[in-house]
């Protein structure tokens, strides 16, 4: 038992070591949010959510979890009652704000590159980010958010709050080589949905190189 417990402390260590031998002096991508601070907790969620999510490191091919890394650390009593979307309602709930830094994140990852494995937009539009960057998060309902780095070197996480500003970069050992765009179709309204398509065009030296189909996102209107 000491052995095994010896061993996984040096792998610890290891893995730190590694992940830290190269300055993450690279920026890929960054995105900001804005909210009101006079209304609710939201700012105090947002800011607690921004804490858990700072400093975590993108290992290549390894899935990161928002749920796994960020909503289930977060003890209760760190949360109040703000504003969320529960089904097709707007109600206070407890933790309201979480899904903005999970969609802030996941804008930036978006625009990293990075590959996106779960992803669900909100039933209705939300106010702090366009329709088809969203991504609401629920750990009583199994709705996460996924994704990894397929690139070849690490990438961290850098999370602030400044004001009534929530802004979420990733930053990389080595420069991005390739340029990202993203496009959110105009909304189509069909009775009282509106429909957006999101797509990921990559880039290498002003060339395009492929294009993907993110989403196709369907939000309830009022």
């Amino acid at each position: 038992m000491i052995k095994i417990f010896r061993k996984t402390i040096f792998l610890l260590i290891l893995l730190n070591a590694v992940c830290f031998a190269d300055e993450f002096k690279y920026k890929w991508s960054s995105y900001t949010t804005y909210f009101r601070q006079d209304i609710d907790e939201r700012d105090n969620n947002i800011k607690v959510a921004a804490r858990y999510l700072d400093g975590k490191i993108l290992i290549p091919k390894i899935i990161f979890s928002f749920n796994d890394e960020v909503t289930d650390k977060i003890s209760e009593d760190e949360l109040g009652t703000a504003s969320t979307i529960v089904g097709d309602k707007r109600v206070l709930g407890i933790g309201g704000g979480l899904c903005q830094v999970s969609s802030t994140l996941y804008a930036a990852a978006l625009y990293a590159g990075l590959s996106i494995v779960e992803r669900k937009s909100h039933s209705e539009l939300v106010s702090y980010i366009p329709p088809g960057l969203d991504a609401t998060v629920s750990m009583n309902d199994g709705v996460d958010l996924k994704f990894y780095n397929p690139y070849g070197c690490n990438l961290i996480i850098k999370a602030s709050v400044e004001g009534g500003s929530l802004t979420v970069a990733i930053y990389g050992t080595k420069p991005r080589v390739r340029d990202i765009k993203i496009l959110v179709s105009k909304p189509v309204k069909k009775e009282q949905f509106l429909y957006t398509t999101t797509t990921r065009t990559v880039l290498s030296s002003g060339k395009e190189l492929f294009s993907e189909i993110v989403s196709m996102d369907k939000y309830l209107t009022q």
